[in-house]
């Protein structure tokens, strides 16, 4: 009992010292605990200034954010540098346009129209990205409102260590919005600069509608009074043609330096087609000039090309410049027609004879009067008279022209039907300007002089193009590969018909586009062959049709010289072969195969539609093209068969010789006379067909002796056979045979049989051997019957 109270006593004695000993320690330590007490106030304070640093850092951040925002998003140096040089082209066209009133150059009107197309294009671009700058400053000019209104600052003493960085933040802030303020200021006045000149480039754009459209219902309307009613002096006349001359070419110095600079990339690729056409010449030249057997300069059959052809690629280049725009500015046009002039003089003065020499001088002449006398704008009756007499001098002169260069060499076939539409557009442009139709009369005489130095041009580069391409051919047969089995005579034809394709129709466009033509034509000529057709449920388009037949005419014109690049030669007597060749044979079948693929494709019929002609043409083969289909497929069958090859020798059908194509549907044979035998691919497959140099050119001949019976026999066959032996065209390893065929008192009859290497010699050895057994016999004393 007393021990249990003892145990609960301890208890209680510990709990009360260390009561205690707390009261003891919150005495000592109370002012501490106090000062603690007052701590989370200043903690509250010093994270208060701590939030407002890191937002000036922010909005420190965000002002310079803005900066560069908007130097970014304000800069308009192009539109600035560009925009003037627009105004001023549209007050050109304008001034133009209300100068000279009703008596317009109807290709001036388009070329304006083209122009005005480009402005107002340019100009849309403009408007766009100044409307995306005017609204993002906009949206800046919010933020840097949005960034001063949210800034507050704590109002208590410790505030004040910001406040230097607050008056920077304010000072930048406000510099800033200066900045902006102005860059906004500049890109709304741009703004409404870009939108006048989009107005009047709209207003213009509809004078030059109305002015077309009148032109268009009054084109062959009197806009002047007859030639005879002319009423001005001569003096004034001159003055006021001198002063609208300087006037018209002012205003086109302005727009021929705008369009150049904004189509400066056609003149880009015009170099570097120059350069490549001056490379590839020069090189070729080089290579031909430094080979030890290459022709002599004297031997080279080329009349306009030489080592340097400088005159050459500029001469191509203009040629190919209206092709990138077919609208350029009146004076741009005056001025590129002119540099092809001036190249072709260069070119061709030594070339030519001395007459054809002057009369390209006079067309010279003749292209300086007329641009300057179509350059006035509104030429009063002193100039009307002397355009008069101008085109009806060029009329003669352009008939004199065409009876000169009737079988002349050096000018392509178009030159002369050309030269017969210049006559005919001076006459026509005489009698317009005569009854006071001007602008026709100018418009006709332009394209006269145009057309005619253009055409001569073009068949000069039509001569350029071909020698170039004849030079390549000598240095790929002094280089001794592929091109030197080209038979350059005949590529050339092709060569020339598809360049003469391609002059003829850059001329018409050239031709149409100066007549004001070539807009219309274009897209009547689109409608009329993209516009679909319909032939019951089928619907179709003449461009696919047209297209259809123009890929299998490539395809059928490639596969005619593939051979060339598998050993073909354009040799008919060659004795050189090889059995690799007949490759070309698969490769033609796989041209044609894919260009008539290409071509069904380019037709555009769905297959059902296809799956029907293919049946409609299956009924025809049933029908009628029996053999021609047997002929088909037989020369398939051929290909890969190969029964025999180009260069074979056979017989088939009673004829024999060498083997020089197989084609789709037939093959010919060369005759040991050198007459070209077809055959066609039916009869060559279910025909007999002897092949003699299937495996090897071997062939056993035959001759036939007749000696005196007193020879001795067996020095006969002795010296017949050593004749043979010694013969660098006999097989050795196999000895000939020699028979008696016949026995009488008068003669002994030897029949000869011996192999010989290649059987297209067969004629030759035999008369070779029968050469050295005469003059052997003869030596020995032995007769020959």
């Amino acid at each position: 009992m007393q021990k249990r109270e003892q145990e609960t006593a301890l208890p209680v004695a510990t709990r009360l010292i260390f009561l205690l000993v707390i009261a003891i320690a919150s005495l000592w330590c109370g002012p501490e605990a106090h000062a603690q007490t007052s701590h989370p106030a200043t903690a509250l304070d010093s994270v208060q200034e701590e939030d407002a640093s890191h937002r000036i850092e922010g909005a420190y951040l965000k002002i310079g954010q803005i900066n560069a925002d908007m130097r970014r998003v304000a800069d308009t140096g192009d539109t600035e540098d560009e925009l003037p040089t627009v105004e001023e082209n549209l007050a050109v066209v304008q001034e133009n346009l209300k100068r000279f009133g009703a008596v317009v150059n109807v290709k001036q009107l388009q070329t304006f129209q083209v122009l005005l197309d480009d402005m107002q294009d340019q100009l849309k671009d403009w408007r766009t990205g100044l409307a995306e700058s005017e609204k993002g400053l906009s949206r800046m000019a919010t933020q840097l409102r949005q960034l001063s209104q949210n800034l507050a600052l704590p109002a208590d003493s410790t505030a004040e260590t910001l406040e230097t960085a607050v008056q920077k933040l304010s000072t930048k802030q406000q510099r800033t919005a200066r900045r902006l303020a102005k860059s906004q200021a500049k890109v709304n006045a741009l703004q409404t600069r870009v939108s006048n000149g989009i107005i009047l480039s709209l207003e213009l754009q509809d004078e030059l509608n109305g002015k077309l459209r009148r032109l268009g219902r009054n084109g062959l309307a009197a806009e002047r009074s007859a030639l005879w009613e002319a009423p001005d002096t001569l003096a004034q006349q001159s003055e006021h043609a001198r002063e609208l001359v300087r006037q018209s070419y002012a205003g086109q110095r302005k727009i021929v330096r705008y369009y150049l600079r904004e189509n400066w990339e056609h003149w880009l690729w015009l170099a570097l087609i120059g350069l490549s056409y001056f490379g590839w010449v020069f090189w070729n030249y080089r290579q031909v000039n430094a080979a030890p057997e290459g022709p002599e300069r004297s031997e080279q059959p080329f009349f306009y090309l030489n080592p340097a052809p400088v005159l050459g690629a500029l001469l191509v280049m203009l040629n190919l410049a209206p092709l990138f725009d077919l609208q350029p500015p009146a004076a741009y046009l005056d001025l590129q027609q002119l540099f092809l002039i001036l190249a072709l003089t260069a070119i061709i003065w030594r070339r030519w004879t001395s007459d054809m020499r002057l009369y390209w001088l006079g067309f010279f002449v003749l292209f300086v009067a007329l641009a300057v006398s179509n350059a006035v704008s509104g030429p009063g009756p002193l100039v009307r008279w002397w355009l008069l007499m101008l085109n009806l001098g060029a009329a003669g002169f352009g008939w004199l022209f065409w009876r000169r260069i009737r079988g002349h060499r050096s000018l392509s076939a178009f030159v002369r039907p050309v030269t017969l539409i210049f006559v005919l557009l001076n006459v026509l442009a005489a009698l317009l300007n005569f009854t006071g139709r001007l602008a026709l009369s100018k418009l006709c005489s332009t394209t006269a002089i145009f057309g005619i130095t253009q055409i001569i041009g073009l068949s000069v580069f039509i001569r350029l193009i071909t020698e170039a391409f004849h030079l390549q051919m000598q240095r790929s047969r002094l280089a001794g590969g592929a091109g030197a089995r080209f038979n350059f005579q005949e590529i050339e034809v092709e060569l020339r018909r598809v360049l003469s394709v391609v002059v003829a129709g850059l001329w018409l466009m050239v031709f149409t586009s100066n007549l004001g033509w070539y807009d219309r034509l274009y897209d009547g000529l689109g409608h009329f062959l993209t516009r679909p057709r319909l032939v019951g449920s089928t619907a179709f388009t003449v461009g696919n049709i047209l297209l259809f037949f123009g890929i299998l005419y490539a395809s059928n014109q490639l596969q005619k010289y593939v051979g060339y690049f598998f050993g073909e030669t354009d040799d008919d007597f060659s004795s050189d072969f090889n059995k690799r060749s007949s490759r070309m044979v698969a490769i033609r079948l796989v041209v044609l195969v894919t260009g008539f693929l290409l071509a069904v494709a380019a037709l555009g019929l769905p297959l059902d539609k296809i799956a029907l002609v293919f049946g409609a043409l299956s009924v025809g083969i049933g029908l009628g093209l029996q053999n021609v289909v047997n002929n088909l497929v037989s020369g398939i069958i051929l290909i890969f068969e190969r029964p025999f090859h180009v260069g074979d020798f056979i017989e088939v059908a009673g004829k024999s010789g060498r083997v020089k194509d197989i084609g789709i549907r037939s093959s010919k044979l060369i005759t040991l006379a050198g007459s070209e035998v077809i055959v066609p691919n039916g009869d060559l497959l279910s025909g007999h067909v002897i092949n003699w140099t299937l495996s090897n050119n071997h062939i056993r001949v035959e001759l036939t002796l007749k000696v005196d019976p007193g020879a001795d026999l067996g020095a006969v066959r002795q010296l017949i056979e050593q004749e043979i032996k010694t013969s660098d065209n006999t097989l050795h390893n196999s000895p000939p045979e020699i028979l008696l065929n016949s026995v009488n008192t008068k003669v002994y009859e030897l029949k000869v049989l011996f192999w010989i290497t290649n059987i297209r010699q067969e004629q030759m050895v035999k008369s070779e051997i029968l050469a050295g057994i005469h003059q052997r016999f003869t030596q020995q004393g032995i007769e020959l019957q």
